[in-house]
């Protein structure tokens, strides 16, 4: 495995803070959008599933082509799909119709964009340096995904919505950034064969390497317990009486927590190792997710979500490393994409399962069920061996 150059690492860390702003910062104005155009409330949940789509349905082949043809072409891909969604998003504002295509086709870049992104970091990374750069390649999403939101208080707009022209501007401006990055990278230099096997036949060979469906399932849970609390700690709060400030100061630990563990990953998996912090971490999430259902103070809330913060940043960079060290050699853009949709289908059917309880429990019974759903997947993740035996490509 050759060293990744530092240049080609700072295009990719600089890609993924930049598409993770543009995400950020285009979904909820997209919805603004929406409703600014006469959609009913209930058709958010349209625009949000047409996100959603592209990365249950062509996961797989986006992850195909890539081991097939490299990140490059992804890359390249993805960008002129995100430029097209705020081409569309910027004409397109009085039509719901065009809102939900080109919500598709910002999930349609996302996916692709992603999946090369990642497939880049594991084609040229050596395995021992799989946890620290991956840890780096998250805290730089961490940082997109706290601009973006940013951009939605851009001057002119009004109290209730937000300047939508100038901020589908902005992220055209910011799409057309990453295209420009994107022409002048290289694909991994890895062997690719003449006459690659089929795309399920390289899936079911993925699906019985020892552990990867255990890290699949994992991962998927982890990332859906973030979806859901962030989606009830405000219900929490309505629901007993705590203030927006503290739900605020909740949801800003959780996210500053999270930032911070990943910068430190690789000298806290060469301390404990990564088996055992995953499961230490999932662990410890399940346990703090549950205290936070507990009729506890304000300060207490606080902590224990900075607590959940800190433990789950370390799990995606984890599990990123995972996936990519179990995956053979030519076989980690279908991998990668794998995890992906592992998480998007995680993403559509958890919240809602556990969502179930809280007509009959409220917010707090959401947050001990995801608390379980956790306490399974740190038990799935002791499944999963620590390193693979395969020489790597």
């Amino acid at each position: 495995m050759t060293r990744t150059p530092p240049l080609r690492l700072l295009l990719i860390l600089s890609q993924a803070v930049i598409i993770q702003a543009i995400v950020y910062a285009m979904r909820p104005s997209l919805s603004y959008a929406a409703l600014d155009a006469g959609a009913s409330p209930a058709l958010l949940g349209v625009i949000s599933a047409a996100f959603a789509l592209p990365g249950l349905l062509l996961a797989l082949p986006v992850g195909h082509v890539n081991d097939r043809f490299g990140e490059r072409w992804l890359l390249v891909a993805g960008a002129i799909a995100i430029v097209a969604a705020t081409i569309l998003a910027t004409t397109g504002l009085s039509s719901v119709a065009l809102i939900i295509v080109a919500t598709a086709l910002l999930g349609l870049g996302h996916l692709v964009s992603l999946i090369g992104q990642q497939a880049m970091v594991g084609n040229t990374t050596n395995r021992q340096k799989f946890d620290s750069v991956f840890g780096l390649y998250t805290f730089s999403a961490s940082v997109g995904q706290t601009l973006g939101p940013l951009l939605l208080v851009l001057p002119g707009g009004t109290e209730s919505l937000p300047p939508l022209h100038l901020i589908f501007l902005s992220c055209g401006a910011l799409s057309i950034a990453m295209l420009v990055m994107s022409l002048f990278m290289t694909s991994s230099p890895h062997d690719r064969p003449e006459s690659p096997p089929g795309m399920l036949s390289t899936a079911g060979v993925l699906l019985r390497t020892r552990g990867l469906p255990q890290s699949l399932i994992a991962t998927s849970i982890v990332l859906s317990s973030l979806d859901i609390f962030l989606a009830y700690t405000p219900a929490l709060g309505h629901e007993r009486g705590i203030s927006t400030g503290v739900v605020s100061a909740m949801l800003v630990a959780r996210s500053v927590m999270s930032m911070a563990s990943r910068l430190s990953l690789g000298r806290m998996v060469l301390l404990a190792g990564r088996r055992r912090l995953l499961i230490s971490t999932i662990s410890v999430s399940a346990l703090a997710l549950a205290c936070i259902a507990l009729p506890l103070p304000p300060l207490w809330l606080v902590v224990l979500s900075g607590v959940y913060g800190f433990v789950m940043g370390t799990c995606q960079p984890i599990t990123l490393s995972w996936v990519s060290d179990l995956a053979p050699p030519g076989t980690r853009g279908l991998a990668m994409s794998m995890r992906l949709a592992s998480n998007r289908l995680g993403q559509t059917a958890l919240p809602a399962t556990v969502g179930t309880f809280a007509s009959a429990t409220g917010a707090p019974g959401v947050l001990v069920a995801t608390g379980i759903l956790l306490a399974f997947a740190a038990w799935s993740s002791s499944a999963v061996p620590n390193s693979t035996a395969a020489a790597d490509g």
